[in-house]
Parts: C-alpha cells; sequence; structure tokens
C-alpha cells in the first residue's frame, strides 16, 4: 500500500499509465544490483532512487579523486578520498531513508558474481573495464537476470539490453565483444570522456532498468550516440550461434 508521503513524492509517476499504483508498489518490492559508481553509475543510481526503487545493491572498488567530479556529480570535494559506495550510500540515505541499500566495496568479480545476484530483478553494468563487462554479461546470462549494459568514452556512448529469459532471440555482450580478444581499448584515462555523453548514457540505463521492472518489453539492440554529430544509431544485433555465453556452442 502507498502511504499518503509517496502520492505527493511520486504523483508525476503515479500519473502515467504505463506506471500508476501498481508499478509504483512493484518498484518498492524490487532489487537492483548496480556495479559500478562512475560516471555511468552516478546518475543511474539517482533516477533509480528517486523513481522509488525499493532495494539497491552497490558495488563498486574505487574511492572519490578529484578528477571524478566534472562527471560524477553525485560527489563532494569533501568526499574525495571516501569509498564510492560509501558516498553513495549516504546519498540515498539522505535522499529517501526509506529505501534498503547494501553498500559493497569491492570489485564484482566471476567469482563473487552469484551471491551478488541472489534475489536481483535487474542488474546494471556501470564499469569501465572490458573484462569486468564480460564477467557480468555471462554471469547474467547464466542466471537469466536481465543486464542494461553501458559503455562512453570521449564523445561517444553505448548502450545495450541482454535478456535472456524475456526475449531469448537477443544477442548478448559476447556475442558484440569477443570475450577471448587480448587487445585492450582506451580507458576514460588515456582518451577522455566528455561529462554529458556519459551522463546521459547513464540516465538512459536507469530509463531501461525501469520499464524492464515495471514488466514493459524492452526492444533489444545495440544504441550508440555520437555527441559530436548529436546523432543517435540502432543496430539489430542476431545472437551468434558460437557464441561461448548464450550461443548453441556452450553445450558442447
Amino acid at each position: 500500500m502507498l502511504s499518503d508521503n509517496d502520492y505527493l513524492r511520486f504523483g508525476r509517476q503515479l500519473l502515467m499509465p504505463q506506471w500508476g499504483e501498481p508499478g509504483q508498489g512493484q518498484l518498492a518490492r524490487q532489487r537492483v544490483l548496480l556495479i559500478g559508481l562512475g560516471g555511468l553509475g552516478c546518475p543511474a543510481l539517482q533516477y533509480l532512487a528517486g523513481a522509488g526503487v525499493g532495494q539497491l545493491r552497490l558495488v563498486d572498488a574505487d574511492t572519490v579523486s578529484l578528477s571524478n567530479l566534472p562527471r560524477q556529480t553525485l560527489y563532494r570535494p569533501d568526499q574525495v578520498g571516501e569509498l564510492k559506495v560509501t558516498a553513495a550510500a549516504q546519498w540515498v540515505a539522505a535522499h529517501n531513508p526509506g529505501l534498503s541499500v547494501e553498500a559493497i566495496a569491492g570489485m564484482a568479480t566471476a567469482e563473487r558474481l552469484p551471491a551478488l545476484l541472489e534475489q536481483v530483478d535487474v542488474v546494471l553494468d556501470c564499469t569501465d573495464q572490458l573484462a569486468s563487462r564480460h564477467a557480468i554479461n555471462a554471469a547474467c546470462v547464466a542466471r537469466g537476470v536481465p543486464l542494461v549494459s553501458g559503455a562512453a568514452i570521449g564523445w561517444q556512448g553505448q548502450l545495450m539490453v541482454i535478456d535472456p529469459v524475456n526475449t531469448p532471440a537477443s544477442a548478448c555482450f559476447a556475442c558484440l565483444s569477443d570475450p577471448n580478444e587480448t587487445a585492450t581499448p582506451d580507458s576514460c584515462q588515456q582518451a577522455g570522456v566528455a561529462g554529458p555523453v556519459v551522463g546521459a548514457v547513464g540516465t538512459l540505463q536507469a530509463l531501461l532498468a525501469l520499464r524492464l521492472l515495471l514488466g514493459q518489453s524492452v526492444q533489444p539492440g545495440l544504441h550508440r550516440f555520437d555527441g559530436l554529430q548529436f546523432q543517435w544509431q540502432r543496430f539489430e544485433l542476431s545472437p551468434v550461434a558460437e557464441c561461448p555465453v548464450c550461443g548453441d556452442s556452450r553445450s558442447l
């Protein structure tokens, strides 16, 4: 049951027929695993908490640095040196103390992911490491948990939804990027990143996650954003039969 305060707080959301009171109540009961609290994770967390997602499991091993502040607007200068999960949990508690937050300091390794995925409804991959993205993708496919993957570098952003249960014909992240590839792409530390680009991708990760949590179908595919040309492109992706994660070859 929604309280009087809930009606006041979430009233604009409740007006939408695709959301309404049932959707708001559903969000309050669901758990999101958000991995990475940098430029993608900050806006994603703020909008998920703002929407009233009741249970948030946050994972990050990093601390706040001065160089984070131009694009990771959740943090303050006086929090430099503090664990990001601690600072993020403090923000959620101040914003809406009615939400449940688990702050887990550490890497989301392949060994830890099965436990991190316990009782999770949707996962947001907001990391900036290719190896982590592959590990998260593999764990979500194996567990059948929907995954919203985001990335940004320079002026470019990327979004992808992997929903192995509700959309079994969609590709996974390993269909797009070979997990056995040894070449390491440039990171934001090497190539730089435009803050509004990474913020836009993180915000849209939250939007896609909310749609999944509300039981709405999300069309699979890869979305790419070019901040210099200000253009979005969408690419159809078919599952790769030889994919070691979701393809037929994994059972051989």
